[in-house]
């Protein structure tokens, strides 16, 4: 019997992504697939600032799903969301259930009581005899019930609250099993928060987000050419604008992606001082803000690591009647998270 469906919504700054996949005996297809582009403002740092147009574009992705699906899987990431991975002493993950308040406080930057915790153990650290790896997740409660409240406000069912780097994860494993076993580095450039996850044999070994995403690359763009938000995101996804210096905006575009390099160099310096001595081997490339004019090569060229656009739908059975292979690739990267979420099942936790 296959496993009941889940709808993966992936709410960001600028857009909602909605992903829906069937799970058949002959493999795992590709039901639906929806993007609403959101209000300048309406979610700020993955804060709802505008729970009712957020609700709205839900709404209108679900009915143009035609969906009987209810049950959602969505994520969060940003400034109310702890992922820390931590040395404890080792025991089972019953005794980490009953005493994981105890054992998160001291990593914890808030109260403890304001919390939704999660975990998962990573194995025992040899080096260190009685003692084990988990990635602990910490989330304020009353930023997951802003969420939770949306998706109920729209008669849907919030079954997995997942982190934005374990549904690339989950994504990662499903449509790239052949490099499983190798080192790598997955970078996902959202509007206002880049998330990083590096794997090793497909196990979560650092992870860290970066406070900076492609808004503000946008919003530099709307200041140097004084056009409104929503052309400033058409000239930065590469739509050709009357008046607009193709110089001017290769100056703005190529500053932004040398910060972003910068500030990604420091993580992977940072990991191979401290996580693991082996090299990272590959970066796969993710989010609404990937394709950013010379993200992809400046990467490559100064981190001397090979950089690839994630497809997230590689792995999936696609009907070319019902979806264009052309318009897929070309959100590919954008729809990553929603994929990973998507293919969550309803007995993961949420957080």
């Amino acid at each position: 019997m296959a496993a009941p469906k889940i709808l993966g919504l992936d709410i960001g700054t600028c857009s909602v992504k909605m992903v829906e996949i069937d799970r058949l005996k002959k493999g795992f297809e590709l039901q639906f697939v929806g993007v609403a582009p959101l209000p300048d403002g309406a979610v700020v740092d993955k804060s709802v600032k505008k729970p009712e147009e957020v609700a709205s574009s839900i709404l209108s992705l679900h009915s143009g799903s035609r969906s009987r699906t209810k049950e959602v899987a969505t994520s969060i990431a940003g400034k109310s969301v702890i992922v820390k991975q931590v040395t404890m002493n080792s025991m089972s993950d019953a005794q980490l259930e009953k005493q994981i308040e105890l054992e998160a406080e001291p990593y914890i930057p808030f109260d403890i009581k304001d919390v939704n915790l999660d975990f998962c153990i990573m194995g025992d650290r040899p080096e260190r005899e009685g003692t084990m790896e988990v990635v602990l997740v910490a989330a304020k409660k009353d930023y997951m019930d802003e969420y939770v409240g949306l998706i109920r406000s729209v008669n849907l069912n919030p079954v997995v609250i997942d982190v934005d780097p374990f549904a690339l994860e989950v994504m990662y494993e499903f449509c790239y099993p052949n490099v499983q076993e190798e080192v790598v580095a997955l970078v996902n450039v959202g509007a206002s928060t880049v998330n990083v996850n590096i794997l090793k044999s497909g196990a979560t070994q650092y992870t860290r987000d970066l406070p900076l995403g492609g808004d503000s690359i946008t919003r530099e763009i709307m200041r140097f050419f004084d056009v409104s938000y929503t052309r400033a995101e058409n000239i930065k996804n590469g739509a050709q604008m009357e008046g607009i210096n193709p110089r001017n905006l290769r100056k703005i575009l190529q500053r932004a992606v040398d910060y972003t390099v910068t500030e990604l160099q420091k993580i992977l310096d940072f990991f191979a001082s401290n996580i693991s001595y082996d090299p990272i081997q590959k970066i796969f490339l993710s989010g609404g803000a990937a394709k950013t004019y010379g993200l992809a090569s400046t990467m490559q060229e100064e981190l001397n690591i090979p950089v690839e656009l994630v497809d997230p739908f590689r792995s999936l059975r696609i009907d070319e009647k019902t979806f264009d292979l052309d318009y897929l690739t070309h959100v590919g990267p954008s729809m990553a998270v929603a994929v990973g979420l998507a293919l969550r099942d309803e007995k993961d936790k949420i957080v």
